[in-house]
Formats: C-alpha cells, sequence, structure tokens
C-alpha cells in the first residue's frame, strides 16, 4: 500500500538530507540541497500516526524516494515533539551517485543537524568501501566515523572474508566539508591484513574534490650515476585555473634536484612550465671533478592561445644550462632544443604563418656561432576556385637564418601550381600540372662557414618551371572470398636541369632519403634550398589483397628513370644513377593480431639491397610483441650517413591476474657498435593499487656521462586522491 501523507512530505526530505550530509555516504554535498525540494513518496506496509505524542511510523519494508534517492529500511520514525528521525532495521540508502550506504539503525536530531548512525557500511560509485563502527553527524559540515575501515580495493569474489591489497584502520575518521579534508587519527596502514605501517595522523582530499594541495606518490629510485633517489612530489592548487607541482629529487650522489611544474588554465588558452635546478661539483668532459662548484639546470614553457579569427599564437622556450644536463639527470635524450613564437590560421582556402626559431645544440662537434636564429619564418598559401579547366594554387614564403659566428642567408619564394584532372574512358585517371617557382637569396660572411664559396656576400636566385603528369589506372576484381587490387602508376616529370648553383647554401635540404613515400614527389628533397632539377619518369605498381575476415597483404614497388645526364642527389641515395634503385614497401597483415612490413631498396643492376627495414607487431592487449630491424648503406650528401644496423626490439606479456612483464632491447650491430639500451620491467594495476618496478641499463657513454644502470619503484595507492 502506498501512502502520500502531508504530514509526512518534509520528513523523508529532511531525512535523506541527514543521511546524504552524514559523510562518506555521497559524492555531492551541495546536490543534498537541490533534490530536498523535490516531491518526496513514501511506501510502506503500515503507517501510524499518534497524535497525541506526537509520533509518526511507518513500518514493513519502507520506501522513502526523493528524486533518484531511495531509503529503505524496516522501520521509520519521527518525533514531532523532540524532532527526532530514527531508522532501523536493514537501512539501505541509494543516491543517485551511485553510492549505496548499509546501517542498523540511524538517529537524527536537532533540526537534522546532529545525528548517529550505528554499524554503517558504504559502497561508493568510485568502488572504494567504507565502513564504522559509529558514525556521528556534528554540525552542518562535519561527520565524525569511529573505528573506521577504509579501502578502495573490491572484494575476492571467490574468498570475500579475505583481507583486500591495501586498508586503512583508523580509531577515528573527521570528514570537513567546508575544508574538503578527510583526517585519520591513529591509523594503520595494512597490506593483505597485515599492518605495515602506522601514523598518528595524515588526512588526503574529500573523495568528492577534483583538484587538493597535498603530497603526492613519492618515486623511489637508483642509479650508478647519481646514486639513491627519492622524489617527493607536492602539488599546490594556487586557484581555479592554476596550479603547481613541486618535486624535489634526493640523490645520494648528487645533492637535491629542485624541479616543478606550473599549469596555467585562461579562456583563450593554456600556458604550462616546467623547470629543474641543481647545485654541483663541476666536472670535465672526462668526469673528474675540477673542485670549482656550478649551477645546472633546463627550464621549458609553451603557451597556446586561440588569436581569433582562424588564428592561433604560441610559444615554446627549452634551454639547458649545458649540453648533457638533461640526459645526466634522465629528463630527456634531446639533442636539439628549439625555441619558437608563432602565429598560425587558416580561413577557408587561404593559410599563413609567422614563426621564429632559436635553437640550443647538444651535440659535442657543433658550435654556438653555427647555430642559427630564425628570424623570421613566414609562409602563406591561398587555394583558389576552380576555373581554366583546374585548380589555380599559390605560396609566398620567406626565411631569414642569423648567426653570430658564421654564414646569414635570407631567402624569398615564390610559387604557382595549376593542376587538372582528367577521366579517362577505362577508368583511369591523369593530373596534368604546371609548376612555377623563382627564388631569391641573400647571402652574408659565406666563406666564414663554407670554404668552398667564392663571394663573402653575395646575391643569387634561381626560376623553376616545370610540367608534370600522372597517370593512375586502378583496377578491382573479387576472387571468391579474396578482393585483389592492382593499380599501375605512371609520372612524367618535365624541367630544366642544373637549378643548384653552389652560390645558393644548404640550410633546409641536408637531410634526404628516396622511399616508396617520395617516390612520386615532384621534389623529394625536403626544404627549399635544394631541388630534384632534370625531366624523369616515375613508374610503380601497387597490388593488394583483401580478405573477408579483416586480413590484408600491399606491396608498392616502383623506380624512377631520370632523362637527363647528371643528378642532383648525392651518392648513396638510390638516385645518383640514370635508372635508380627500387623502393617498395610490403606490409602483411593475416589478421589483427599479427601486422608484418617491409621497406626496401635495392640496386637496379643487380642484388645488392642498399637498404631494408623490418617491423613485425604481434598481440593482443594481453600478449604484445615489436620487432624492428633497419640496414642501410652509407649516404653522402650534406649530412653524411654512415652504415646503419640496429635491431630494436620490445615485449610485454599478461602474467595472469593484474600482472604484466614487460622489456626492450636495442642494440647497434655495425662492427663498431654494440648494446645501446636495454630495459625490464614488472607491472601490477587493479582497481586500488598501481605498482611498477624496472631496471634500465644505458650503454652509450657523452663527455661526464658514462654507462649508467637505474632501478625505480612506483607505488600508488588509488583512491586517496
Amino acid at each position: 500500500m502506498k501512502f502520500l501523507a502531508p504530514i509526512l512530505r518534509p520528513l523523508p526530505g529532511h531525512l535523506v538530507f541527514g543521511l546524504f550530509l552524514l559523510g562518506m555516504t555521497l559524492s555531492d554535498p551541495a546536490r543534498a540541497q537541490d533534490t530536498d525540494a523535490l516531491p518526496t513518496e513514501l511506501e510502506a506496509d503500515e503507517m501510524v500516526y499518534e497524535r497525541d505524542l506526537g509520533l509518526v511510523t511507518a513500518r514493513g519494508s519502507v520506501e522513502i524516494s526523493q528524486g533518484e534517492r531511495i531509503l529503505f529500511a524496516d522501520t521509520v520514525t519521527y518525533n514531532e515533539r523532540d524532532d527526532i528521525v530514527t531508522a532501523s532495521g536493514n537501512v539501505v540508502l541509494r543516491e543517485p551517485s551511485g553510492d549505496v550506504a548499509f546501517a542498523e539503525y540511524l538517529e537524527l536530531s536537532d533540526g537534522f543537524k546532529q545525528g548517529v548512525i550505528r554499524e554503517i557500511r558504504v559502497q561508493r560509485a568510485d568502488r572504494s568501501r567504507l565502513s564504522a563502527r559509529v558514525a556521528r553527524r556534528e554540525g552542518e559540515d562535519r561527520t565524525v566515523l569511529e573505528r573506521a575501515v577504509y579501502t578502495r580495493c573490491e572484494a575476492c569474489p571467490e574468498h570475500p572474508d579475505r583481507a583486500p591489497i591495501w586498508q586503512i584502520k583508523s580509531g577515528k575518521v573527521t570528514r570537513d566539508t567546508s575544508t574538503e579534508i578527510v583526517e585519520y587519527e591513529d591509523a594503520m596502514f595494512e597490506m593483505f591484513g597485515v599492518p605495515v605501517f602506522y601514523t598518528p595522523y595524515f588526512y588526503h582530499p574529500d573523495p568528492t574534490v577534483q583538484r587538493k594541495s597535498g603530497l603526492l606518490t613519492p618515486i623511489i629510485g637508483s642509479s650508478t650515476e647519481l646514486g639513491g633517489q627519492l622524489t617527493l612530489p607536492l602539488y599546490v592548487v594556487l586557484d581555479d585555473t592554476s596550479d603547481f607541482t613541486f618535486s624535489p629529487r634526493i640523490t645520494t650522489k648528487e645533492g637535491v634536484v629542485f624541479g616543478g611544474e606550473h599549469r596555467q588554465r585562461y579562456d583563450s588558452g593554456t600556458w604550462d612550465t616546467t623547470g629543474s635546478i641543481t647545485y654541483v661539483d663541476e666536472v670535465d668532459i672526462n668526469n673528474s671533478k675540477t673542485g670549482a662548484e656550478e649551477f645546472r639546470g633546463h627550464l621549458r614553457s609553451a603557451g597556446r592561445f586561440d588569436a581569433g579569427r582562424g588564428f592561433e599564437a604560441g610559444f615554446d622556450f627549452d634551454r639547458a644550462s649545458d649540453d648533457t644536463y638533461l640526459k645526466r639527470y634522465d629528463i630527456s635524450s634531446a639533442d636539439v632544443l628549439t625555441s619558437d613564437v608563432y602565429l598560425r590560421g587558416i580561413r577557408e582556402r587561404h593559410a599563413a604563418s609567422v614563426e621564429f626559431f632559436a635553437f640550443q645544440s647538444l651535440r659535442e662537434n657543433d658550435k654556438d656561432g653555427d647555430t642559427p636564429v630564425v628570424l623570421p619564418l613566414a609562409s602563406y598559401t591561398a587555394s583558389g576556385e576552380p576555373s581554366i579547366g583546374g585548380r589555380l594554387d599559390g605560396t609566398a614564403s620567406m626565411v631569414a637564418l642569423q648567426r653570430t659566428g658564421g654564414r646569414d642567408t635570407r631567402r624569398v619564394s615564390l610559387q604557382g601550381d595549376w593542376a587538372a584532372d582528367h577521366i579517362g574512358s577505362f577508368g583511369d585517371l591523369m593530373t596534368f600540372g604546371l609548376h612555377l617557382r623563382g627564388d631569391g637569396y641573400s647571402v652574408s660572411e659565406a666563406q666564414s662557414t663554407d670554404v668552398t664559396a667564392q663571394n663573402d656576400d653575395e646575391l643569387t636566385g634561381r626560376v623553376w618551371p616545370m610540367a608534370s603528369m600522372l597517370w593512375r589506372l586502378p583496377m578491382v576484381r573479387q576472387e571468391g572470398r579474396l578482393m585483389q587490387t592492382v593499380e599501375l602508376l605512371v609520372q612524367v616529370i618535365a624541367s630544366p636541369a642544373g637549378g643548384n648553383p653552389n652560390a645558393i647554401p644548404n640550410e633546409d635540404s641536408q637531410s634526404f632519403e628516396f622511399s616508396e613515400a617520395n617516390l612520386f614527389e615532384r621534389n623529394r628533397f625536403v626544404g627549399f634550398d635544394r631541388i630534384e632539377s632534370g625531366s624523369r619518369v616515375n613508374y610503380g605498381v601497387r597490388l593488394g589483397l583483401h580478405g573477408e575476415g579483416g586480413g590484408r597483404t600491399d606491396l608498392i614497388i616502383g623506380q624512377s628513370i631520370r632523362l637527363n645526364q647528371t643528378s642532383s642527389a648525392a651518392v648513396g641515395t638510390g638516385l645518383e644513377d640514370r635508372f635508380s634503385d627500387f623502393v617498395g614497401r610490403l606490409s602483411i597483415a593475416p589478421s589483427e593480431l599479427v601486422n608484418y612490413s617491409l621497406r626496401f631498396r635495392f640496386d637496379a643492376d643487380g642484388p645488392t639491397i642498399e637498404r631494408h627495414e623490418h617491423l613485425l607487431e604481434a598481440g593482443d592487449d594481453r600478449y604484445r610483441l615489436k620487432l624492428g630491424y633497419v640496414s642501410q648503406a652509407a649516404i653522402g650528401g650534406g649530412v653524411a650517413v654512415g652504415n646503419v644496423e640496429e635491431l630494436n626490439t620490445e615485449a610485454s606479456a599478461a602474467l595472469g591476474g593484474d600482472w604484466n612483464i614487460f622489456g626492450a632491447y636495442r642494440r647497434d650491430l655495425t662492427r663498431s657498435g654494440g648494446s645501446l639500451r636495454a630495459e625490464i620491467g614488472l607491472h601490477y594495476l587493479d582497481e586500488c593499487f598501481d605498482f611498477q618496478v624496472g631496471a634500465v641499463r644505458d650503454f652509450t657513454s657523452d663527455r661526464d656521462i658514462e654507462e649508467s644502470t637505474s632501478v625505480f619503484v612506483r607505488v600508488k595507492l588509488l583512491g586517496l586522491n
């Protein structure tokens, strides 16, 4: 039978509100005030109102609901004279957040500002569990639990009485919603039911709080370079839009390394800054102490802001005190640090950018005076509406490179492209293009950097016209459960030879690789300073087999034939001869669990393989294997690259339950090579506990950095914010 008595309407709302504020049962105290105004329904087998005694009693399967909040009990009484509410017998409160509280007896008094719950157990939506012998409400913001036990770990289904991985037993727990913290007194931390740590007092943020100042999980480690290490991060909330993490790292060999990270959020963007500093004994390149002391450190800062009208503005600042600091203190393995300021935007068919760059080289043989400052690099691109039978695009760019101890370069480039597509009667697609580019250079102090330069200061340039045609014929056939694809590609490019006079310095085109990825590029050089001039024919074929079950095999292979005598590419690139090397890629994936790829380049005159790169990936979420191998012959040119032969492996496996093991290994297989890096670790992760232990062996050395071995341990108790 259902009762909706007006005299009871204030009662259930206050009752639920009182329960809500009684501590660990709910996730958001503010919502109680919102739901208090909602209609309340009471359902019970029997309801009695004793007017003379001022006593209202609901008995038998009592259910009080208000919005999504529901209270169950065997008996609920309300004493109007003493203003006391009691609920007894299988008391259960279900919250909209998913939290569920169980108790045997509840009493609220003093306008529901005071209250007691006996034998309370709480199952929170975040899977944490809390139980206490007595829970008392003291005022509007304060809840006190006596003889409480808290854990984030779920009970074992097969052995529910077994102790969880970790739990905290405390003589007294106080939750204060005004300060948003939970305090523990006389607390014992247990692992698997075994006491491991006692503290008379500690606290953590309230579970409903997203951001709260306090200590974070420490990191323990050791390395041959720095000795024993202990990092103690302290998180500080500055305001609603910013915070700071102070992370001092204590080492037994190098003292204290002070680190920190500041994060700031704005309506229009973000600004994050990290850095570190230490004061240590100075050492020379042989890692021997000089007797002096010095400051070492680094600073990184990055900002991203919406500038409006489709534009983004930002900056990056990245500097280190010296070449080896980042590697020695395991902060970064970067060889070059880049700082920049930029403004970039795209609107409809237009794109523009202005960027300023500064670099810090950390390589041993690089000189600071040879490293340029870019002031600025600017570009503008416009794509026109289809007209005159095709598409017309235009690009303008400029750059100025300034050095303190070498050549200064300034370049202005203009480029126009026209392209048109035509579909043939056989389903073939032809793309015709006309291209024209002009580059103007102003070079100063060229001889201070390049001894082959004829003049110290020079104005030079070039005009580079080109015509291109790309023909493609895709074909598809279904054969049983296999779909077969074949695509023939032929590209013809006509342009004059030359185009790379010695007076034009090579600043941005020193890195070069001929592969299937750039087989059909009109200019395979990156950047602007070098162009692939002359006429040539590029051809290739794409083959594919695709099964209904998701398996596939793809192959692309092709070659470039140069029509003129001289090549603009260096020896060893595969383009130095009129008939280039063959380049291609083979991909085989019989299922989602296995994927193998091979990139190759081999000599057209013989079986010599100049480059082959293998990558095998296998496994699922439980078992993963990644095996890579690359072999490449020496390449000359702007940046000479010697023989490369390297093996790279990564693997991880689930050991059962929540345990995982992982490892990685890199090795230089050339005659003068050897092991580069090895790593192994063990990881445990469940709903309440995150544990990781591992070791890393670095076999490389660099000036004051010697071969080293590092061991680390990370422990995090999930649920203690």
